[in-house]
């Protein structure tokens, strides 16, 4: 959102901004960082990718991605799918 922020992009701020108010499930960065490295070395992942699959994990979600279906996400999450 920071970047929406700082270059005016005020529709997909608002989205954001609508999303993230219907949040009904938060999880602990604490309690992910682990698992994130963990499956981070065991599949391949950047950091950022890692530590949104282990949130998803956490919590029992679908994960959205628009990542090819070939790349390391899909093996690591079998709850991921792909708008791609």
């Amino acid at each position: 959102m920071p970047i929406l922020t700082k270059f005016n992009r005020k529709k997909e701020l608002a989205f954001y901004e609508r999303y993230f108010k219907g949040v009904t499930t938060w999880v602990s960065p604490t309690t992910i960082i682990r698992p994130a490295y963990d499956l981070a070395c065991r599949h391949g992942l950047g950091a950022v990718d890692a530590l949104h699959l282990a949130a998803a994990i956490k919590a029992g979600a679908e994960f959205v991605s628009a990542e090819k279906p070939t790349k390391p996400i899909y093996s690591a999450y079998s709850n991921a799918v792909t708008i791609y």
